[in-house]
């Protein structure tokens, strides 16, 4: 028998007789079969010098979506798969460009209670990066009678081993439906490779483990016949409670838009990910309609300036604004339109200009630009005092002209960007608890 596979049978063996022993005493799930969806958010590590244990630069987060599978043993264990892609095409370092495809199958165990439920997670997978920098060949030339050989490099589809281990957060609204978070550490184990030059073998990846926070949320459903609750009595309906207070994580995909100054070429665009977290207070002014404040930190620094220097640094955000919808038993749809203030810690500013030669003299400075926030929240309610919430939208970002004095240049007194608003999609996922 291979290692591999001896391994797996060592480990998951006891776990599946354990799971299947225990099913007889827990009567009480509902469903064995949950199906979901989520929105994820992968934090890579910062990027290496030719693959070695030097780094250079910040992480990077990719925004992603997908699905997950779960069969529970009983109230305690389960198995699932969970598979996630991510469409941003980034180019990162040599071991992971392109679009990432990840796939997760193992053991979620923990304790499930009324009416939310706290576990852990182990589950071996996969990574598969779609452009990676591969050796697909070599030449071998004649120089003065001494054969060399070169490496032919081509960009091909790449899959590494991964790990993911965390923490689950769940709430039950239904016995039909959950609302999950899950948290937590995504090893990739990356292979040796190096690259022939002539006699030589030159490394350009070391075998390593890179460390990756992953943050996902989502909706699951249960399938299956569900068993019909015992019905109690319920008490009279307490007053609507008026406030809430909140928690999430947030991420933001910042759209960047770099115009040519000196040319007359296009536009430079991408996307730039940064994940978050933040607090909301609500104030229900009806059963449907909401005043309500939120702010957002993110924490990892920008540290090249993206939109021709207007923006840098760390993000502080905040909305205020309305929101309107249906409120029903157990969930709620709303729309939103929430205006405010998106503040990078880090612009370009031009202080002044250099006496003897004309350059502008630069200096880094907070700037502040308004937002605005609009798009739908979906909400559940497993308590009468405990609600999650998705929000998904485009926070849309107004940027200000921006002007370059350049006395050198007697033919042209500056060179300018004019202001802008920039679309970008942000998601945010929370607990709140009403008061």
């Amino acid at each position: 028998m291979k290692k591999p596979a001896f391994l797996a049978s060592v480990i998951f063996v006891p776990i599946f007789l354990l799971c299947t022993a225990a099913q007889a005493q827990e009567p009480d799930l509902p469903s064995k079969i949950e199906v979901g969806v989520q929105f994820s958010s992968l934090t890579y590590s910062a990027p290496t010098i030719l693959g070695q244990a030097v780094s250079v630069g910040p992480g990077s987060a990719e925004a992603g979506f997908g699905g997950r599978f779960t069969f529970n043993f009983n109230k305690h264990f389960a198995l699932e798969a969970e598979g996630n892609f991510f469409p941003h095409p980034n180019l990162y370092d040599q071991t992971r460009n392109g679009r990432l495809l990840q796939g997760q199958f193992g053991l979620k165990a923990g304790k499930r209670f009324g009416k939310f439920g706290v576990f852990a997670k182990a589950r071996p997978g996969f990574a598969s990066f779609s452009e990676v920098l591969t050796i697909a060949g070599s030449q071998t030339i004649d120089l003065n009678g001494q054969p060399f050989t070169f490496p032919i490099f081509d960009l091909r589809r790449k899959t590494y081993f991964s790990m993911d281990v965390g923490g689950v957060l769940e709430f039950y609204p239904s016995r039909k439906v959950l609302t999950r978070i899950d948290v937590g550490d995504t090893m990739i184990r990356y292979n040796h490779q190096v690259i022939p030059f002539g006699a030589i073998l030159v490394p350009i990846l070391t075998r390593r483990i890179s460390h990756n926070l992953q943050v996902s949320a989502g909706i699951g459903f249960r399938l299956g016949s569900v068993r019909p609750q015992q019905t109690v009595p319920q008490p009279q309906t307490e007053r609507q409670k008026r406030f809430e207070l909140g928690a999430q994580f947030s991420s933001l995909s910042l759209q960047e838009i770099e115009r040519c100054i000196f040319c007359l070429a296009l536009d430079y665009r991408d996307i730039l990910t940064q994940t978050g977290f933040g607090g909301r207070l609500t104030y229900n002014v009806t059963s449907g309609f909401a005043l309500e404040v939120q702010s957002d930190f993110y924490p990892r620094e920008i540290r090249q300036f993206i939109n021709n220097g207007r923006a840098g640094g760390r993000i502080l955000q905040g909305q205020a604004g309305v929101k309107a919808g249906k409120r029903f038993e157990r969930f709620g749809i709303f729309g939103k339109a929430r205006p405010g203030i998106v503040s990078f810690s880090e612009a370009i500013k031009v202080d002044g200009l250099d006496p003897v030669f004309g350059f502008p003299i630069f200096r880094a400075a907070r700037k502040n630009y308004f937002s605005m926030d609009v798009g739908g929240v979906l909400e559940f309610y497993p308590s009468p005092r405990i609600v999650t919430r998705f929000d998904g939208g485009d926070t849309m970002i107004r940027y200000s002209a921006a002007e370059l004095p350049l006395s050198i240049f007697p033919a042209v007194s500056n060179f300018g960007v004019p202001a802008q608003t920039t679309h970008n999609f942000q998601f945010s996922a929370g607990v709140g608890w009403r008061f």
